[in-house]
């Protein structure tokens, strides 16, 4: 008898910024601590791999193709945080390209997280996340997670819900929008502090609430689609 199994994908986590310093460490002047990999390492638990490994790299393309190769070469899905914008030291997609994966999209209509990257090389997944530690996982549970299920052939998705808002929001149009919010079983609520560079907001979240691009102001009491986190 045979059946046909499916293993979760082993991940590797490329952390890139030579403004990162590792917790515990003093911070010198322009620098700021990494949150990345301990955040995407605690979400890729709670779904269930535990095959993570965690590669931090200087800003420099020689070195970032070099690490991103050999990760193609180990793990089933690469994570990358940072340098996928178009600073001077933004390397990711170059170094992508020298690595012969193949781009399926970059940028986004969405905030946070609209320099989004995805790319494959035969059956390896790459993502290039933006480095603000909000945008890495609210991509990653919009994205990555979804990639995951894929190539588990398990249903991995967040379940989704149509409630009521319990506070108003106005935005401009032209990009979708996916806040922090606490839904209380009746109704949800939008967070405060949903700046891409802040986490707060994620310490108390439960879903993440979906304004689509068009929108530019939902009342009280309007009905919104929210995305409810794993718990």
């Amino acid at each position: 008898m045979e059946v046909t199994v499916y293993p979760k994908p082993s991940v590797s986590i490329i952390v890139t910024g030579n403004e990162l310093q590792k917790p515990g460490n003093p911070l010198q002047y322009g620098q700021v601590y990494e949150s990345n990999s301990f955040a995407l390492t605690a979400a890729l638990k709670q779904i269930g791999i535990s095959a993570i490994d965690i590669i931090h790299v200087d800003d420099k393309l020689e070195e970032l193709t070099n690490t991103l190769n050999d990760c193609l070469q180990k793990t089933d899905l690469v994570l990358l945080t940072g340098g996928i914008s178009v600073g001077d030291y933004d390397f990711v997609l170059q170094a992508s390209i020298n690595c012969g994966v193949k781009q399926l999209f970059h940028k986004v209509k969405q905030r946070p997280g609209k320099p989004l990257y995805l790319g494959k090389k035969d059956d390896k997944v790459v993502f290039g996340l933006p480095g603000n530690p909000s945008s890495v996982l609210s991509c990653f549970y919009q994205y990555v997670i979804k990639a995951i299920g894929k190539m588990s052939n398990q249903r991995v998705i967040l379940e989704n819900k149509k409630v009521p808002l319990s506070n108003s929001f106005k935005k401009a149009a032209g990009l979708t929008h996916f806040l922090k919010g606490y839904y209380d079983g009746d109704t949800v609520t939008l967070l405060n502090a949903q700046e891409s560079y802040r986490l707060s907001s994620f310490a108390r979240a439960n879903c993440l609430v979906q304004i689509n691009e068009e929108v530019t102001a939902y009342p009280v009491g309007e009905l919104v689609e929210i995305h409810l986190l794993p718990t």
